[in-house]
């Protein structure tokens, strides 16, 4: 079910806003990195769920949730090829011909269910969606995120606040610590995405469309 699949991504999303406002607000720590991984995690689920929800046609957000099925399936058999054990029950081909029946049964191309899966692209999509195109704040929160999720230096040093403690030509020392107004502004506007998917649920939800 469509309803199922976005709540899924919704309370991902919620969970790791939760362990941000935990780390911030409760227990008073302010990682230079980690929040950031937290925040991307929660971007890419409130994003999915907006990427869901968002089609006014109902055919459309049923060929988004196949897809999306189609993307588990498939990770999870490359999941169980690498670690070498097989799940009980269906295969993975089994599951994957289910889905292509269901695309059939709503007048959905199997064949459009069946392919390449993109975070960009769906962020993309909730930009043109939310900003019609105008600031890319989903895909820049997302991509800045990732910098420091994979520990790129054109993140960290783009977005933390840096103290020079020695110079040697080239070669710089330097404290790099978390900036609390840039982290809250970032937190601000993921929380805003998983607010607009919450408030696409229930217009859905609701609407009965």
């Amino acid at each position: 079910m469509v309803s199922s699949a976005a709540y899924q991504c919704f309370s991902h999303a919620v969970d790791h806003l939760h362990a941000v406002q935990a780390l911030l607000f409760e227990a008073k720590m302010m990682h230079a990195y980690a929040p950031y991984s937290l925040l991307r995690a929660a971007v890419e689920a409130a994003g999915e769920a907006i990427w869901l929800l968002g089609p006014t046609s109902r055919q459309e957000r049923v060929r988004r949730c196949l897809k999306r099925a189609y993307e588990n399936v498939s990770k999870g058999q490359q999941f169980a090829d690498l670690a070498d054990v097989q799940p009980s029950g269906r295969s993975a081909a089994t599951r994957i011909q289910e889905i292509r029946d269901l695309a059939t049964q709503h007048g959905i191309d199997p064949n459009g269910v069946c392919g390449r899966w993109s975070t960009q692209q769906q962020l993309k999509y909730v930009d043109e969606l939310l900003n019609k195109g105008k600031e890319p704040s989903a895909q820049a929160l997302w991509q800045i995120c990732s910098g420091f999720a994979h520990g790129r230096e054109w993140a960290t040093l783009g977005l933390l606040e840096r103290t020079v403690h020695s110079q040697d030509g080239n070669v710089v020392q330097v404290r790099l610590s978390s900036s609390g107004e840039v982290l809250l502004n970032m937190l601000a506007m993921t929380t805003a995405l998983s607010a607009e998917a919450r408030r696409l649920f229930e217009e859905r939800r609701i609407n009965h469309q």
